[in-house]
């Protein structure tokens, strides 16, 4: 351009422009603007025709253009897309006008770059689609009202959540569908939009079509002062199942709460993911542990005594890698005294939805007292079992049935664990048998009162034997007879002991007797003739004395002899 003012005009111009010829489409000239918007250096735009800047998609089109402009000569503006020297695709405003370029027949064309104009747009247009998506297709309910908090817009999704077309709400007061309990606490927060912009309301029942009460939670926002909207626009959403699933949350926090109380047990609820253990109160009363409500699940295994470490925590790995739910083990657990109790600890594993166990809550119960007894029950029992005493042990019932004979009362009787047990202990007795003493054990049967008697028993092969019987009862903890216990010595030996006393009593008194009565008269003889001989002087009565002391001396002989034999 040889003209200075065109030039400058042309030249200066901030917007892209360039020259072109209308029969070749080459570049015949091109301002700064151009040269900086598209990265060409101004002998590259020369070399070039208005195709290469262009998508090749787009060149017919162009050329159509062009032509039908070449014959009309009239001024046009259009949109194209323009490509940059580094690729870049831009779409371009463009505004053009027939001229004559040192004699070629040529156009001049200004090139907008409206590419952030057209994203904006697009943007916008999103936006906006995204927005009617959102009110039409949204699971909140998006509602407009007026001053006098009645509809004056409702979004469709009062279909889904009511069950009504959004024409039902329009002009009736929002408040007309509130549950009566809730209605008041609803106006009394409703009234503070005209203080704040935003406000949140209580969740509250709100009626639908067929009668039935939701829980609604609302969020208001004061847009009066807004000219599309003048109005109070309220997001409402359905939060029934939620408050559904809050009260039977709370209900199972409480019902936790109530058992944790309730019960001796030590509760505990185990995170595989974090590897925490949350207990209850217990593990302070029970297991001497301050402060330890929470814990790792490293510090539960520390605890555990060293000799049934590595089979609990088998178990445990077993039991998680086969996909089970329920686990259970006993083990001794060191208390916060450092004593040991005896735990039985069973638990419950969650699952996730990959089968993984993330979870696990379980109760452990102190069953050391319970593992005492257990130690001298089997200590009792060796004793029961090993007795040298027999053991009859029957049921309750009013006529007492066998339940358990240990070796040594076998063995007394001659009959056979098998042949006792379901028999009534009268299988030891017949018709000779003390009568008064088996009433007494029957009163006290009927009593409930501990017994001791003696009998007569009768082995299987119904020899007699001595016994001494003690009979007591046990009792359950609530006082309710349980079982009979009777201990059954044998004092046969003792009672043959007694009647060879007896006999040699008898022996004795005859032998006293003897000496007072039989042995008297020939020792008072010889007495009588030992003092006649001392005074007699006649040889022929003195041999006749002597005749009579010999006779009661062989009498007296054999009255000794006699004694002697006896004992």
């Amino acid at each position: 351009m040889k003209n200075t003012d065109l030039f400058n005009l042309f030249e200066l111009s901030p917007v892209p422009i360039w020259i072109f010829d209308v029969s070749t489409y080459k570049f015949l000239d091109v301002n700064k603007a151009a040269i900086e918007q598209y990265g060409y250096s101004k002998d590259e735009f020369l070399s070039m025709t208005i195709h290469q800047i262009r998508p090749p998609e787009d060149i017919e089109r162009i050329e159509g253009i062009i032509k039908e402009n070449v014959e009309t000569g009239i001024f046009y503006t259009n949109t194209f897309r323009h490509i940059l020297k580094n690729g870049e695709i831009i779409n371009v405003e463009i505004a053009s006008n027939l001229i004559n370029f040192e004699g070629k027949e040529a156009r001049v064309v200004l090139a907008i770059d409206i590419s952030e104009i057209l994203h904006a747009q697009e943007a916008l247009k999103m936006s906006e689609e995204r927005f009617k998506a959102l009110v039409r297709d949204g699971s909140d309910l998006i509602t407009v009202i007026d001053r006098d908090f009645n509809y004056k817009y409702v979004s469709p999704a009062s279909k889904r959540v009511f069950g009504v077309e959004p024409d039902f709400f329009i002009g009736k007061n929002a408040f007309a569908y509130i549950h009566p309990d809730d209605l008041a606490l609803v106006e009394k927060e409703a009234i503070q939009i005209w203080e704040y912009k935003h406000i949140q309301l209580s969740p509250y029942r709100y009626r639908d079509l067929n009668g039935n009460w939701l829980w609604i939670e609302t969020r208001a926002t004061n847009l009066y002062h807004e000219p599309a909207i003048q109005g109070i626009v309220c997001t409402s959403k359905d939060i029934t199942e939620r408050i559904k699933n809050d009260r039977i949350v709370q209900e199972n926090i409480e019902r936790y709460n109530i058992v944790s109380k309730a019960t001796s047990d030590i509760i505990w609820d185990c995170n595989f993911v974090n590897d925490t253990i949350a207990w209850n109160k217990a593990i302070n009363g029970v297991l001497k542990y301050k402060n330890k409500e929470h814990t790792t699940y490293k510090w539960w295994l520390e605890q555990i005594h060293e000799e049934d470490k590595e089979r609990v925590l088998a178990k445990l790995e077993r039991c998680i890698a086969s996909g089970s739910t329920k686990w259970e083990d006993e083990y001794r657990f060191r208390c916060g005294d450092g004593s040991y109790k005896y735990i039985f600890d069973r638990g419950f594993v969650l699952l996730d939805e990959k089968g993984k166990a993330y979870r696990m809550i379980g109760a452990m119960q102190d069953i050391t007292a319970r593992k005492e007894e257990e130690a001298w029950s089997e200590v009792l029992e060796s004793v029961v079992v090993n007795a040298t005493d027999a053991i009859l042990i029957t049921n309750a019932a009013e006529q007492p049935v066998i339940i358990y004979v240990n070796d040594a009362l076998v063995e007394m009787s001659g009959y056979s664990r098998e042949e006792l047990i379901g028999q009534f202990p009268d299988i030891l007795h017949n018709k000779h048998s003390d009568q008064r003493a088996l009433n007494k054990l029957k009163q006290a049967i009927k009593d409930q009162k501990p017994c001791a008697v003696e009998l007569v028993n009768y082995t299987k092969q119904g020899q007699s034997y001595h016994v001494s019987v003690t009979l007591n009862p046990i009792f359950e903890g609530d006082g309710k007879l349980a079982r009979w216990v009777s201990i059954r010595r044998d004092v046969s030996e003792y009672w043959r002991h007694m009647d060879e006393i007896e006999e040699q009593n008898r022996k004795l008194n005859e032998i006293s007797w003897m000496q007072s009565h039989v042995a008297r008269a020939p020792l008072a003889r010889i007495l009588s003739l030992v003092e006649l001989l001392a005074h007699s002087k006649d040889e022929q009565e003195r041999l006749e004395l002597m005749k009579y002391l010999k006779s009661s001396a062989d009498e007296l002989d054999q009255i000794i002899t006699t004694i002697a034999n006896q004992t």
